[in-house]
């Protein structure tokens, strides 16, 4: 859902399927909700994190995985998370 609001027309759109055709799909549990809620509450007032970024980040802690974002801003101040920011990106 990231991904596509962040995509600018069909090609991206078109480019953002065949990409998430080659990923694993994590499911949206009420355990990542739950982890979402609680970034949200702990990050939206001070870190402006939004909705999306709080299900991405929760999703990654929550599967055990590392979130590669060149957006360092949105994730970097939540304690737990696993991030890498490409390096052409940094």
């Amino acid at each position: 859902m990231e991904l596509i609001a962040g995509a600018r027309d069909k090609r991206d759109l078109t480019t953002i399927d065949e990409f998430l055709s080659r990923c694993r799909v994590a499911r949206l549990t009420g355990s990542i909700g739950s982890a979402a809620y609680a970034l949200l509450k702990s990050y939206a007032k001070s870190h402006g994190l939004q909705v999306f970024d709080s299900l991405v980040a929760a999703t990654a802690m929550e599967e055990g995985l590392t979130l590669v974002s060149r957006n360092r801003k949105h994730y970097q101040m939540i304690a737990g998370l696993e991030l890498e920011v490409p390096e052409y990106y940094q």
